[in-house]
């Protein structure tokens, strides 16, 4: 008994208890919750389980990125929605991250118009709600370009109207494949190209040529990829047959209004954050850089932006996680993501609600703390190191 309460008494055995119970009470919840819900779907005569994923589908997608088709499983459909889902998240975030710093520090440019600009830039996106922004772009700007017979063309290959971009699509994808490993490949050189330069200027003090070698791993070497890829394979490239375009690979305007209205949404917030952090750095620092000769530009990218993202990536890292759960707005202009294609057009067919939403849930938990911790690994790797 006694050594029982001197248990009782320690802390860490307190809190290792406390948090086993809080678990087991959660469990005992669930599974009184999970119970309930089938007992109460075997009443309704309501079939449960996961049997229908691997029904046919049946429904068409006008926009895939997966080996699709409507002959394909449920299960293949759901993951047609959780590709496009990721497509439109991914390059919103970059794009969004790439506008938002310009907007950012342009808030804190000394040009009287340009500073203007950018803040009436921020203030009108951080108070207007997202679905104006997807309506907008949707019904305002992609429904007024010209019908497909009029289509604008880019170089006689291309053709952007009211039915989204045209564009040519490679017969032989396998050279791209090749060009896109060489690409990555260059990329890691001048990462690692990067990493010797620091560590020899820590050791010796001498600079090395990592912007001329970056030029050619990044820029160069990438656009001679990509050239050869596009030289040695044919073109699948649209032609007007009728009231439409045949053959390439069709943009769908829902993606680029969806696209276009989460970055210039987004951007407003992340500029915010741009400001915020780099108000945040010392004034000292940014004096004594120039008081070293540095330039503006060079002292705004060596000692400004690395000290600022310190303070910037946790509240980025929110900005990204709404990304991606606002990229739901897209079922408003029936862009086939997750939402529109499984727990709309999937649900409709089936009638699996609890399953079918369990899963969709269970898509922005897993991509949401996949982002998390990448963005908390990023933020550790960046922290301030004291003794």
């Amino acid at each position: 008994m006694t050594r029982a309460l001197a248990l009782l008494n320690d802390k860490r055995v307190r809190d290792v208890v406390y948090q086993a119970a809080l678990l087991l009470g959660l469990a005992a919840l669930t599974v009184f919750f999970v119970r309930n819900a089938s007992d109460n779907m075997v009443k309704a005569g309501i079939a449960s389980g996961f049997d229908f994923l691997w029904r046919n589908s049946g429904i068409d997608v006008p926009f895939v990125l997966t080996g699709y088709t409507r002959s394909s499983t449920v299960l293949d459909l759901f993951w047609a929605g959780v590709a496009n889902t990721m497509l439109v998240t991914v390059v919103a975030m970059v794009l969004a991250t790439a506008l938002g710093f310009l907007v950012g520090i342009a808030r804190l440019s000394s040009h009287w118009l340009l500073s203007t600009i950018a803040g009436a830039y921020i203030e009108f996106v951080r108070n207007i709600p997202l679905l104006f922004f997807v309506l907008f772009w949707y019904f305002g700007v992609i429904a007024a370009l010209p019908a497909p017979r009029d289509s604008v063309s880019m170089f006689g290959v291309a053709f952007l109207n009211n039915r989204g971009l045209t564009i040519p699509l490679p017969e032989a994808p396998a050279t791209f494949r090749w060009a896109v490993a060489a690409i990555l490949l260059s990329w890691i050189a001048q990462a690692l190209v990067a990493a010797w330069a620091r560590r020899r200027k820590e050791r010796t003090g001498q600079d090395a040529p990592v912007l001329a070698i970056g030029l050619g791993l990044v820029v160069v070497l990438p656009a001679l990829a990509v050239t050869w890829a596009s030289l040695a394979t044919g073109w699948d490239v649209p032609v007007l047959r009728g009231f439409n375009y045949r053959g390439g690979f069709v943009i769908i305007p829902e993606f680029v209004a969806l696209l276009a209205a989460l970055v210039t949404y987004t951007a407003g917030f992340i500029a915010e954050i741009v400001r915020g952090g780099i108000q945040a750095v010392p004034r000292g620092q940014t004096e004594a850089a120039a008081a070293l000769g540095l330039r503006p530009g060079r002292i705004l990218r060596l000692v400004t932006i690395p000290q600022a993202l310190r303070v910037m990536i946790p509240p980025l890292t929110n900005q990204y996680l709404n990304v991606l759960k606002n990229s739901s707005f897209g079922a408003a202009i029936a862009y086939p993501d997750v939402v529109s294609l499984f727990m709309g057009s999937a649900l409709n067919n089936t009638g699996q609600a609890i399953e079918i939403i369990a899963m969709t849930l269970a898509v922005y938990l897993v991509i949401g703390l996949a982002v998390s911790a990448f963005m908390n690994w990023y933020n550790a790797r960046i922290a301030l190191v004291t003794r």
